[in-house]
């Protein structure tokens, strides 16, 4: 048709946008598809997702420590938030990961046994609560990731990358795009402070794709997300929406109604090049 030579382009290409959906197959299949569509919500940095106030730096970090853990499904699980310089290395995943691993929102679970999880942050994060909801979202998705029998498609090269999208997964995706790109604190007029970096690995447009990936598998109208997105990241998602309702057929191998597409000359199915 003469309205195909005016189409753009899609937003990822077909490895990538490939790749995503197979990540979001095997979260699927470890994480359950009872605690997806049942309780994991479509998270907004907004008082009403993460209520109250604090008179500290880590009284703050701790509210939204406790918000993201009870927006993943973790309530039940115990952990521990550190101050700052007094992180202790641990091996992942952490003895006190129990199975189901995450909970439906709301639903009432008992309280894994075994030793807390720990969890550390940086304080110059506070003052920016989207970087900080983030990474707290991917160091639980990291533990979550851990913790699967099977290991993600190309995930021990890409394992930064997989633990995103996990979180994506997990309701948190508006606040990856969002903070997709560094955070500079300190700044002030002609001195540069230290940069303080949430720990980014996907691009705004593979997180873009992932976001509607996520709305389009919760049937989530775009209007609830496309608000709170910054606004160069709204042609991303528009164009992703649009990319993910021309290939319905991967849309239905993430939710598990047909076989996942794979490649068996490549470890894992995929191997995302980044």
């Amino acid at each position: 048709m003469i309205f195909d030579l005016f189409q753009r382009e899609p937003l990822l290409d077909e490895t990538t946008r490939d790749w995503i959906h197979e990540v979001f197959a095997w979260t699927m299949r470890h994480q359950g598809r009872e605690t997806f569509f049942g309780g994991t919500r479509l998270v907004l940095p907004t008082p009403e997702f993460f209520p109250g106030r604090a008179d500290s730096v880590h009284g703050m970090a701790q509210l939204v420590f406790d918000s993201v853990r009870g927006h993943a499904g973790l309530d039940h699980w115990p952990c521990r938030l550190q101050e700052p310089g007094a992180w202790v290395p641990q091996a992942y995943p952490s003895q006190a990961l129990a199975v189901p691993i995450r909970a439906p929102h709301g639903s009432a679970m008992p309280v894994a046994q075994g030793s807390a999880a720990l969890f550390s942050y940086t304080p110059e994060l506070v003052a920016n609560p989207e970087a900080l909801i983030a990474n707290f979202a991917r160091e639980f998705a990291h533990h979550l990731a851990a913790a699967a029998p099977e290991t993600p498609p190309a995930g021990e090269e890409n394992w930064g990358h997989v633990t995103e999208l996990v979180g994506v997964f997990m309701g948190f995706g508006i606040m990856f795009a969002n903070t997709a790109f560094n955070v500079r604190v300190n700044s002030c007029g002609s001195c540069q402070g230290p940069a303080a970096e949430r720990p980014g690995f996907l691009s705004r447009a593979d997180l873009s794709y992932a976001l509607a990936l996520f709305c389009r598998l919760k049937d989530i109208p775009p209007s609830q997300a496309r608000p709170h997105l910054k606004s160069g990241l709204r042609p991303f998602f528009r164009r992703a929406l649009r990319d993910i309702d021309r290939n319905p057929g991967l849309l239905a191998t993430v939710r598990g109604e047909v076989p996942p597409l794979a490649d068996p000359a490549l470890p894992g199915g995929y191997s995302k090049p980044f």
